[in-house]
């Protein structure tokens, strides 16, 4: 897992899943937000990455890409699948907080939505960890948005869809 930079309290690492077998060991272990960014091509990565994510105890799940909605689907699939198990293991009701998702079309937004906006009322979420699916990769594209966000105020454009600039085109 790499610093990418910060933005406010807020530390934003970037991670790519598919050249890096250790990916999930840079984890952070709990009180975290990922940022995913998924396309098509990265549905068979999914459901691994959100059961490790899961498992590391995120606080909120923010997806991009042309797959964002699909990934998220993942993650609130897996959250109840767990609460099911849970109530059937323990005889008793889940009723205790689970991570919050998001998805969105426009890639700017998003990532500004995790980096700036996301909270989980007195939880402390000062890490941001961009988990890369593509690959072409988007790390140049996440730097840009970092220097835009503490440089320049800069806000999302009002477009429903805008998609990542990819580091290899």
């Amino acid at each position: 897992m790499e610093l990418l930079g910060r933005i406010n309290r807020r530390k934003i690492y970037y991670v790519q899943v598919r050249n890096n077998s250790e990916w999930k060991n840079s984890l952070p272990k709990n009180d975290w937000i990922a940022f995913t960014i998924s396309n098509e091509e990265d549905e068979e990565l999914i459901p691994h990455v959100v059961n490790v994510c899961l498992d590391k105890n995120i606080l909120f799940a923010c997806n991009a890409g042309e797959f964002g909605s699909q990934a998220e689907d993942y993650f609130l699939e897996e959250i109840g699948w767990r609460g099911v198990q849970f109530e059937e293991k323990n005889d008793t009701d889940f009723d205790f907080g689970s991570p919050m998702t998001s998805a969105h079309k426009n890639f700017g937004e998003g990532f500004w939505f995790a980096t700036v906006v996301a909270s989980d009322g007195d939880k402390v979420m000062d890490k941001v960890v961009c988990i890369d699916f593509t690959k072409r990769k988007v790390k140049k594209n996440l730097a840009e948005l970092i220097n835009k966000i503490n440089n320049n105020d800069w806000l999302p454009n009002d477009d429903e869809i805008e998609l990542a600039e990819y580091d290899n085109r």
